[in-house]
């Protein structure tokens, strides 16, 4: 058996799941290589999970997932699209799609959640692609809200939530391409 103290984080893709997934980010500050297999987890003497750990050696950061925390609720609004032509010779095909996310944090402590959302990516220069909101340029949304495009073309929050607090986490881009385009999306 180690004690040993974890940093615990909340992941949330709400397109796929509606459900919050808990992390546990550990240092192994004990004098002791990890060697890789099953692992039980406790967590203030009550059993929590079983999981598996990879070869951890001493002073190494390892993550544990602990599956769904049903403290953090999840709520996906629906799409709301509006589309619209532009134009009387080269007509342009104009969509806005707009979206928003509320995370609730049921828990009596303060919880870090991450939360990602898909922007869609063009593989051709005639097909704009422009997010709206969240506004990209001020990283730093609310004093417990940060946000960013990752390399992988999504929205990344990072938000504190309080003790029985929540946020609202609005998404809009617009997308326009020329009128004798056809548009096929593919999610990977």
């Amino acid at each position: 058996m180690l004690d040993l103290t974890s940093t615990f984080t909340y992941t949330v893709i709400p397109k796929l799941s509606l459900h919050a997934y808990l992390k546990a980010s550990t240092i192994n500050s004990s004098d002791r290589q990890l060697l890789a297999g099953p692992a039980s987890v406790f967590m203030n003497n009550n059993f929590i999970t079983h999981s598996a750990i990879d070869n951890v050696c001493l002073g190494d950061k390892f993550d544990l997932p602990l599956g769904v925390d049903a403290s953090v609720k999840v709520d996906y609004k629906p799409v709301k699209k509006l589309a619209d032509t532009h134009g009387f010779i080269s007509k342009v095909h104009h969509e806005n799609v707009r979206h928003e996310i509320h995370v609730k944090n049921l828990k009596s402590t303060d919880v870090i959640v991450y939360i990602y959302d898909q922007v869609p990516l063009s593989s051709d220069e005639t097909i704009k692609i422009k997010v709206i909101q969240p506004d990209l340029r001020i990283r730093e949304q609310s004093p417990n809200c940060t946000v960013l495009l990752n390399d992988d073309n999504n929205i990344e929050w990072k938000c504190v939530l309080a003790a029985h607090g929540g946020c609202r986490l609005p998404l809009e881009y617009s997308m326009e391409w020329p009128n004798d385009k056809r548009i096929e999306f593919k999610q990977t």
